[in-house]
């Protein structure tokens, strides 16, 4: 029973926002500012990175296609989050509750995985020292 109200608490927590702010927060001062940050100091200092020509048109494609992957898939959890919401409040049955949790779940470990995937690609796409300039230029 006391696991059983734990688990509700945690959902209504997650599901009201409480929770998904305090992710939010935790995650974009921890986790997303920093790696956005990154590819944007790349961007803004490419001429002080002396980015080849082959490294430009890759960050411009990266910039082109990833920032509007990363927003969508936001939104998915966004709208999974208001769906967790909804089935609370009309006192949907457990599993259906459940199910929508564990969705969410999958899908922020999607964005934290996208926005590791975004600092492998850029550590594949510059020279070590480039990397290491950028980290700097970003505040790492």
């Amino acid at each position: 029973m006391r696991n059983s109200i734990k688990t509700l608490a945690l959902i209504l927590a997650i599901a009201t926002g409480l929770g998904a702010h305090q992710v939010h927060a935790s995650d974009t001062g921890e986790l997303s500012t920093p790696i956005i940050r990154l590819t944007k100091v790349i961007a803004q200092n490419a001429d002080a990175l002396e980015l080849s020509a082959d490294q430009r048109s890759d960050l411009k494609a990266w910039i082109d296609t990833m920032p509007a992957k990363r927003q969508a898939l936001e939104a998915d959890a966004r709208g999974k989050r208001a769906q967790l919401r909804a089935a609370i409040l009309d006192n949907a049955p457990r599993a259906d509750r459940q199910a929508l949790a564990q969705e969410i779940g999958v899908l922020e470990t999607r964005l934290v995985m996208m926005r590791s995937d975004c600092v492998d690609h850029w550590r594949d796409t510059l020279t070590k020292d480039q990397f290491a300039q950028a980290l700097e230029l970003a505040g790492h």
